[in-house]
């Protein structure tokens, strides 16, 4: 196996340790290894599985990421669609300023800000990834939905091994679209869900969902287009294209932990409604999507300490 080593730097200010602090806690993160201050993710690019390691020196004002790329027969050309990747995932070459600035418009979502200040968005890996999650995650609690992700992974995924640590690659539409929905309900799945990911697999598969060419829509066509797909309904569609597309300032204003933790800051006595989250988020265009992984955010840290508080910690 080869190993590449690049190193990239952030846009300032960035923490990366933050970031890594939010991967830890995520349901999303099922691929993704964290040890310490270290990134381990295995990716394909093209046919070919590579290795992304990451490590970080400096202050949150200059900043270096180490990136070292593992795989057979790398080349200039893999080296780039990974460093590519990277900055995307972390969003590392956005200027988050005008972000920042938000916190002159509202006071309340300042809090945040002031709390997760050095952080950015981190998209999932690929939109196909993000569709899987976000299918599976339906209705459920994120507990749940990250058992059923283990349980697809481990179904269809391929292991890589490296450095002495198992890693997955995830299931690519192929394999999914040629299983039959059975299979995947008997790991726990539900015949609705596994119908589901089956149909977006072959389309993916088919190149008939063609998630490069939805990126570079209007957010309204994306939606409309994703929507058309049975299974594939509104809060599905806009976590798509949050957090796999990519898009700045869509947000998932049908999610219910989004909508518990806004009526609580913003003194509703109660879980806000669809509408009233979408008119408390006019304040934060045209970073909507941006608000929305902070709020997500603190949701996973008061979930995570209170089951360090409980000893329920998995």
């Amino acid at each position: 196996m080869e190993l590449v080593e690049e190193h990239i730097t952030p846009v300032s200010p960035y923490n990366f340790g933050l970031a890594l602090g939010y991967l830890r806690t995520s349901s999303s993160a099922i691929l993704e290894h964290i040890s310490g201050d270290r990134y381990l993710r295995a990716i394909r690019v093209g046919d070919h599985p590579v290795v992304v390691d990451i490590t970080f020196s400096g202050p949150i004002d200059q900043t270096t990421l180490h990136v070292k790329v593992a795989g057979e027969r790398l080349n200039d050309d893999t080296i780039r669609t990974v460093l590519t990747w990277v900055c995307r995932v972390f969003s590392l070459e956005v200027n988050p300023a005008p972000f920042h600035a938000l916190y002159k418009r509202d006071p309340v979502f300042g809090i945040l800000i002031n709390n997760y200040r050095n952080v950015r968005p981190i998209l999932i890996a690929d939109p196909y990834e993000a569709m899987l999650w976000t299918i599976l995650g339906q209705q459920v609690h994120t507990r749940v939905a990250r058992r059923m992700k283990w349980s697809l992974v481990r179904l269809c995924g391929h292991p890589l091994e490296y450095d002495g640590k198992e890693l997955w690659l995830l299931p690519t539409p192929r394999d999914i679209a040629n299983m039959d929905p059975s299979d995947i309900e008997r790991i726990g799945i539900s015949k609705q869900k596994a119908n589901t990911i089956v149909r977006v697999s072959y389309l993916v598969s088919t190149g008939t969902l063609d998630f490069k060419e939805l990126g570079g829509l209007e957010p309204e066509s994306v939606y409309q287009a994703l929507t058309r797909i049975k299974g594939i309904g509104p809060w599905t569609a806009e976590c798509v294209m949050m957090r796999g597309l990519g898009f700045d300032d869509v947000i998932p204003a049908g999610d219910v932990g989004l909508q518990h933790i806004v009526g609580r800051f913003y003194g509703l006595g109660r879980k806000a409604t669809e509408s009233e989250l979408r008119q408390i988020a006019e304040k934060w265009r045209p970073w909507r999507g941006w608000a929305a992984f902070l709020w997500w955010f603190q949701l996973q840290t008061e979930a995570y300490v209170q089951q360090i508080a409980s000893g329920e910690k998995e």
